[in-house]
């Protein structure tokens, strides 16, 4: 990145024109000559300016130098982002949050905002974290032989998890088995293995993705990465759940729960979860009902799990226990914890067969056809094969046979998308 580069930049992310800057200081044609880096501007120049974009002198000069002092704050940045908790890196944030807000280094600026998009995942903010990869990082124009080696890896595996994040999983794969070719330090191909099998996971290639999990779980147990080795036993154990192999699945959740230390409360949380799930599939529900109660407990101590999935999963026991009165009374519970419109499906889902079951078919219908529309828009197959399914049935006990045939075709459909590569 050149001055006229990041002047342009800065413009662009505070919404201004180019006459915006440069009315009463030089002509629009000399400023369009500095943004398009033909031009250097004078030392009075370039005050004036920062003034006007309402940044810090200093971060218009000496823009190739890094500092030890901001070397050290961004490697002890790394380290938590990696090693340390969500609040220890959202503190570390809050604490050096002047010195990163105008980094006059281009490179320590760029590598920054790599490590904040990472600390943004971590903290499972994503929308931000992508909303500061398309707004920012994309944008920067760097040359990439004035780029540390870290720094060039670190933008390759930050555009892999963009892209994991915005649905493009094959693309993602892809970036990070390239990256697994060139990485050597092992706990990286550790966390890369298992970013691609979680790649393979949403294109369902369950098979693909086993192998990349188990080679994560390995390379952490190895690492004594506990936690992170009980994250890899705990995708293993959804892997095998999808190929309906719950004996194993079992194993492999016990075995993760055996590693977890006390303070692991989330990761106990998505084990006991999808030991859950298991009995629920498996119609053991009483004892289904006791282990995703195991999983809420837990996911109460940390404050950013995502408590809708199991606070659902209590409601579909409860459903099938016919447990209805009970049911409805934690119907609040649920829509208070939907953090996402796919969430909201999900409940609309719940609702809908809730009022089935008490035949109120209205709203039944009114339920269920919201539901199979959100989860249409996000392309959830798993989710729109089962209430499409659903509705079918409806359809056909009800002889509202032709619409009952475009809801079992789109069944249909989604059953063969999301088995059609295992």
């Amino acid at each position: 990145m050149k001055l006229g580069n990041r002047i342009k930049r800065i413009r662009l992310l505070k919404g201004l024109k180019q006459a915006d800057i440069c009315h009463g200081i030089i002509s629009p044609t000399h400023y369009s000559n500095i943004e398009n880096c033909r031009y250097t501007p004078s030392i009075d120049t370039l005050k004036l300016l920062a003034g006007r974009l309402e940044v810090p002198e200093r971060y218009f000069h000496n823009i190739y130098e890094d500092t030890t002092e901001m070397q050290n704050i961004l490697s002890t940045l790394e380290t938590k982002i990696e090693k340390e908790s969500v609040e220890e890196v959202r503190q570390f944030l809050d604490l050096h949050q002047v010195q990163f807000q105008y980094i006059p280094s281009v490179r320590q600026e760029y590598y920054f905002m790599l490590l904040k998009f990472l600390a943004l995942v971590k903290m499972e903010q994503d929308n931000l974290a992508i909303e500061l990869y398309e707004n920012e990082i994309a944008k920067v124009e760097i040359d990439e032989s004035q780029l540390f080696v870290s720094t060039r890896y670190q933008y390759l595996y930050v555009t892999a998890v963009y892209h994991y994040y915005v649905g493009d999983y094959k693309i993602s794969g892809e970036m990070f088995k390239r990256l697994l070719l060139t990485s050597e330090d092992q706990l990286l191909k550790a966390r890369i293995s298992y970013n691609i099998a979680m790649s393979h996971y949403h294109q369902c290639q369950f098979e693909y993705a086993l192998s990349y999990a188990i080679e994560a779980k390995d390379l952490y147990l190895k690492l004594h990465e506990w936690m992170k080795a009980g994250d890899s036993y705990n995708l293993i154990s959804i892997l095998l759940i999808e190929k309906n192999e719950f004996k194993q699945a079992i194993e492999f959740i016990e075995r993760g729960l055996n590693i977890c230390r006390p303070e692991f409360h989330n990761l106990k949380a998505l084990l006991h979860h999808n030991y859950a799930f298991i009995l629920f599939q498996t119609n053991q529900l009483d004892e289904a009902l006791s282990q995703i109660d195991f999983a809420i407990k837990y996911k109460k101590t940390v404050s950013y799990a995502d408590k809708f999935v199991s606070n659902r999963l209590r409601l579909e026991i409860l459903l099938k226990l016919n447990q209805l009165e009970t049911l409805e009374c934690e119907m609040d519970i649920l829509e208070d914890s939907i953090l996402t419109n796919k969430q909201r499906a999900g409940y609309y889902f719940l609702v809908a067969k809730v009022e089935y079951e008490k035949g109120n078919f209205v709203k039944y219908e009114e339920f269920i056809q919201q539901s199979i529309e959100i989860f249409k828009e996000h392309i959830d197959l798993k989710e729109l094969k089962l209430a499409s399914e659903h509705y079918a049935t409806y359809l056909a006990k009800n002889k509202k046979y032709k619409k009952a045939f475009e809801m079992q075709l789109l069944c249909t459909e989604c059953l063969k998308k999301y088995v059609g590569e295992n």
